[in-house]
């Protein structure tokens, strides 16, 4: 029995071999992203078109707005038709997208084309998770969902370089560069459909999970989540420059610097929750982190060092980075136990999209109204409900849970 329970963890280390293309997917979905909505795309509307410094926040939401309008019924369809029929979607609204960007050479053109991008990306992601769910277990998600997270990141950030490096040159060679990124996630989507065909059609099904008796109040729980998490890392985003830059009065070229133990610490958390993470359990540990979040945001709104705020950060960013795969899992192993798979991961793919929107809004008005200080007591006061939430819903799941004969 102990040669059992040995095995499966070491396997954790590396991701199971069917999730490969959903790491080359999402690192293409999200390096995309990272090369044409968050860098050149803002260069292209600020220096090439000359538009007003708002346009790039007005974009952003737009591609929020479109992910949740989109996701719900992405799924919706995924759930009555065939995957192979639904695939075809993401490359046409991606390159339709790219090419109104590219043509129009006008800000409508730009946000109409951002608006058809967003929403083959968010087509993508919802067949990508369900996919990742028909073909792993249980045991298996906390891994795949850790890897597809790393492989994401890593896109994201090395996207935002190259499209910094093109916007100095052209902006528009980035949006002829993301054609490549379309079509080889359309390739590798393929792929996994495939895998997910093949693994639907087996003679030993992957076992879905318990849910409880009374799923509405478990799912809206699960919702909260989604959206708490997102709006965690939106409202973080929005709240640290204004502090660092503005509260802490650190020089620009030394913000970074707070930055290292966190991510030393991040990459560490990401590693535990690919190997430790257990289902059943990731409810608990997303409660954890929730925790962890809330502290580290009591302590930036008592620094008034910039050590005092890099242990601040040590606490928080790798709380909200292993948070998403956990986040991730608990919500595919919620769509597995639906009649609707599909459909349930669209519209908590919405969620997470609302969530997004509302943390930065929140963490923007009451910057407005007062400062940033008091933004990151409102970061922890919401990272706390949110923990109170995760552990009432430990409860609830477990005092619902079917009984077994």
């Amino acid at each position: 029995m102990a040669a059992r329970v040995r095995i499966p963890r070491r396997a954790l280390l590396l991701p199971p071999r069917q999730v490969l293309p959903a790491l080359g997917a999402a690192a293409a979905l999200d390096g995309m992203t990272g090369l044409v909505i968050l860098s050149a795309g803002n260069a292209y509307l600020l220096r090439t078109l000359g538009q007003s410094a708002a346009l790039p926040a007005l974009a952003l939401t737009l591609q929020a707005l479109t992910k949740v309008a989109v996701s719900p019924a992405a799924g919706w369809i995924a759930d009555r038709r065939r995957l192979s029929v639904v695939l075809p979607v993401v490359p046409v609204l991606a390159m339709t997208g790219l090419a109104l960007m590219l043509t129009t050479r006008s800000a409508a053109g730009y946000l109409v084309g951002l608006a058809a991008l967003s929403a083959g990306i968010s087509v993508a992601w919802v067949l990508l998770r369900h996919c990742v769910g028909e073909t792993t277990s249980e045991a298996e998600r906390g891994n795949a969902a850790t890897w597809i997270s790393l492989a994401a990141g890593g896109a994201v950030a090395s996207g935002f370089g190259a499209g910094t490096l093109l916007a100095a040159v052209e902006p528009r060679a980035a949006f002829a560069l993301a054609f490549v990124f379309v079509a080889l996630a359309a390739v590798l989507l393929d792929r996994l459909r495939r895998a997910a065909d093949m693994s639907r059609q087996s003679t030993s099904p992957i076992a879905t999970p318990s849910l409880p008796r009374s799923p509405r109040m478990y799912s809206l729980t699960l919702g909260l989540v989604a959206s708490g998490q997102f709006a965690l890392a939106g409202g973080l985003l929005v709240t640290f420059w204004p502090f660092v830059l503005r509260d802490l009065e650190v020089p620009a070229g030394r913000v970074l610097w707070l930055l290292v133990p966190a991510g030393f610490i991040a990459m560490g958390a990401l590693g535990g929750v690919g190997r430790w993470s257990q289902s059943g359990r990731r409810l608990i540990e997303i409660t954890v982190l929730y925790f962890l979040v809330a502290s580290g945001c009591g302590i930036a709104f008592l620094a008034h060092s910039a050590w005092a705020f890099a242990l601040a950060m040590a606490l928080v960013v790798p709380a909200i980075v292993a948070g998403a795969p956990l986040v991730t899992a608990v919500v595919i192993d919620f769509s597995r136990g639906r009649s609707g798979p599909a459909g349930a991961l669209g519209w908590l793919g919405s969620a997470e999209a609302a969530g997004s929107l509302a943390g930065s809004g929140i963490m923007g008005g009451v910057i407005a109204s007062t400062d940033a200080r008091d933004a990151f007591l409102a970061l922890a006061v919401t990272a706390s409900l949110l923990a109170v939430a995760t552990t009432a819903a430990v409860r609830f799941r477990r005092r619902n849970l079917p009984r077994r004969a």
